[in-house]
């Protein structure tokens, strides 16, 4: 039997910078080896000259035996009322991710993806689900959009067509010569709008800076700086808009088991620390 504080690689996948975000970030493989079945966290508030305020809201993170993501929901205060946002996430047998249906109190909002033979999005499709006053689920389909490859020596070339069929952004995406992403392009067909995303990584390989630059411009409009443990756990999370540093996340394991037990987003501004605490976990 494998113990649970075996380390398997990083508990955070942040290949694609996508930590913390409503993309799956969690690495399966770890999540399954270890036989991980929920994160429970709970949220407490600290504003500069107070004490540490508990509070009642809460992030879960629910996986399957297969150590999949397939649903987080989050209570926290929305206008002086608690709100609860729910993730929920369905796979494919080859664990592609087919369906993402993101709650928001009225219903869900769906996305479904299809994929080619290499394992490349060629659809997204977006509905609504939703209770009808007679109590019965319904869902609405509401447009899709299909994207066509071609694949080049260091780059591939993305089309994305609208529901009309007709293609309104290319997309293109640089890799080095050891198969590093090293920039996105995106450039909109109709305004000629520009969007590129530069990707630099660390002396082992792990992603370590996302700059976004719009039109051109010499200096980035959003900038993504990540640090690392000797594990190659994410640590921390820099985020500045235009030069300003906005906000700092920070990641704390447990020293015994590796696991992660606390997230700390701090506004560099107003010096406001938000603490969600992963004290309770529960396992297959």
């Amino acid at each position: 039997m494998t113990s649970v504080s075996t380390v398997f690689g990083q508990m955070l996948d942040n290949r694609e910078g996508a930590a913390f975000s409503d993309k799956p970030f969690f690495s399966p493989e770890f999540i399954k080896i270890n036989k991980i079945r929920s994160l429970n966290g709970q949220f407490t508030y600290k504003k500069p000259g107070d004490a540490m305020k508990n509070t009642q809201y809460k992030y879960v993170y629910q996986f399957d035996t297969l150590g999949r993501l397939v649903a987080s929901y989050e209570t926290r205060k929305d206008d002086g009322t608690k709100d609860t946002t729910w993730n929920i996430y369905a796979y494919a047998p080859d664990n592609t991710l087919i369906e993402y249906k993101k709650g928001d109190g009225k219903g869900f909002t769906a996305t479904l993806f299809d994929y080619d033979t290499n394992m490349r999005i060629i659809r997204e499709s977006y509905a609504r689900d939703y209770i009808d006053s007679l109590k019965k689920p319904h869902r609405t389909v509401l447009n899709s959009e299909s994207m066509r490859y071609e694949v080049g020596d260091s780059s591939i070339k993305k089309t994305i067509y609208n529901s009309y069929d007709l293609p309104y952004m290319h997309e293109f995406t640089y890799y080095n010569s050891l198969g590093y992403r090293t920039e996105k392009r995106q450039q909109l067909i109709m305004t000629t709008g520009v969007t590129s995303y530069k990707y630099a990584y660390n002396e082992k390989g792990l992603l370590a800076s996302v700059k976004t630059f719009t039109q051109d411009e010499v200096k980035p409009s959003e900038e993504s700086i990540y640090l690392y443990d000797d594990y190659g756990n994410l640590t921390e999370k820099q985020y500045y808009r235009n030069g300003v540093y906005i906000t700092e996340t920070e990641m704390i394991y447990n020293e015994k088991s590796k696991l992660l037990t606390y997230v700390l987003t701090r506004d560099v501004a107003t010096n406001f620390i938000m603490i969600l605490s992963f004290k309770n976990y529960s396992f297959y």
